[in-house]
């Protein structure tokens, strides 16, 4: 059990830099965003006016119309929450996938083994590092959203503030757990990071597209974006949608753990897959 709470303490010290920087840039993100409601909200006839004139497929690939995006629930997840989870989905993808294989890469995980830390203290020591790396991360966040509310006429309160950013944390979770497991089961980080980004990327504009074609409803509901809530979550937190994604989360993390406990440790580039590498090998055996 120590060796567990040393791996998480080393995982966070690794990953202080990137929390800091990501949880302080989506603070100051949502100091700008609310901040600039009240302006917003004053011109509300005009912006109503652009609003109309933009066709309908365009509004609805952010799942509303234009009376909806002149409330302040739509106004926020139009321009604040509807992008949020692709761009900190960047995080999670680079999180997840580099957890456990950039030390194996780098050839430091078949020295971290050798010491007295099993490998399951080793894996959850790492995945709870990561875990409280994204909760910081969406703390961070909502104090930048809600620290300016009082100021605001956005009408929300701190607590109602919070349930997007749960979503959001769910959601986020996923694609860590999912970069996790890949980067266990194939031979190199950089192609977990590629598939899994592939996947996040997929997933929302198959899910925004979806608004506009009813074809795509069923395959959406495959997708992680699908259940994330951003404008709904206002009004009522759907908690099987919430659980759901949880589930997900924790299911991968144990199918990554079964392929940690199984799997061999690779030494420093063995058995890595590289684009250049296999480019450089091909113009050597030409030569």
């Amino acid at each position: 059990m120590k060796s567990l709470w040393i791996t998480f303490g080393y995982t966070l010290r690794n990953l202080r830099g990137q929390t800091i920087g990501w949880g302080l840039g989506l603070a100051f993100f949502g100091l700008m965003i609310v901040s600039m409601y009240d302006s917003m909200a004053a011109q509300q006839d005009q912006l109503q006016q652009m609003l109309a004139s933009y066709p309908e497929q365009f509004l609805a690939f952010f799942g509303a119309d234009a009376n909806t995006l002149i409330t302040p629930a739509g106004f926020l997840g139009m321009y604040a929450f509807s992008m949020m989870p692709l761009i900190i989905g960047i995080y999670s993808v680079l999180v997840g996938s580099g957890l456990i294989a950039s030390d194996e890469e780098r050839g430091r995980l078949d020295l971290i083994i050798t010491h007295p830390v099993g490998r399951t203290s080793f894996f959850f020591g790492r995945v709870l590092g990561a875990l409280a790396s994204c909760l910081s991360i969406m703390l961070l966040g909502w104090l930048g959203f809600s620290l300016v509310l009082g100021r605001s006429s956005l009408g929300f309160s701190w607590g109602q503030m919070l349930v997007p950013f749960l979503s959001l944390l769910a959601h986020t979770l996923v694609y860590v757990t999912l970069g996790l497991l890949l980067s266990l089961c194939l031979p190199s980080r950089s192609l977990s990071a590629m598939l899994t980004g592939l996947v996040l990327v997929t997933s929302y504009f198959v899910s925004s597209l979806s608004f506009m074609d009813e074809r795509l409803e069923s395959f959406s509901r495959l997708m992680p974006y699908h259940y994330f809530q951003t404008v709904l979550s206002f009004a009522e937190l759907k908690l099987g949608w919430l659980f759901g994604l949880l589930g997900v989360s924790l299911l991968m993390t144990l199918l990554a753990w079964l392929c940690f406990l199984r799997r061999d440790i690779r030494l420093s580039g063995e058995g890595s897959w590289r684009l250049p590498m296999l480019f450089r090998q091909r113009r050597t055996t030409q030569a």
